[in-house]
């Protein structure tokens, strides 16, 4: 497997967050045989501080296995969201 891609189709907010959670930490276990990890958030234009705390968990885990982390697909007003968080510094966004 190249790249391990997870979608999210609904807003990345407290509501949803818990259900992402337990379906990532599902995927790990079953998989380790990827080269890098691609958060899709290209059918969400909604983020609140606990979507951003479930990004930034993505990501030290997945420096914590070696593996390079991006964001895709990201709203305009996302990537202003993580660049004022100076998030764009740890890991690449791209549309």
């Amino acid at each position: 497997m190249d790249q391990l891609r997870m979608k999210i189709k609904e807003g990345l907010t407290a509501n949803n967050v818990t259900d992402y959670k337990a379906q990532f930490e599902a995927i790990l276990s079953e998989t380790n045989e990827f080269t890098q990890m691609v958060l899709d958030l290209g059918q969400t234009d909604n983020i609140d501080s606990v979507g951003v705390t479930f990004v930034i968990g993505i990501f030290k885990k997945m420096k914590a296995m070696d593996k390079p982390f991006k964001v895709v697909g990201a709203s305009d007003d996302v990537q202003s969201l993580f660049r004022l968080m100076k998030l764009d510094q740890f890991f690449e966004m791209t549309d």
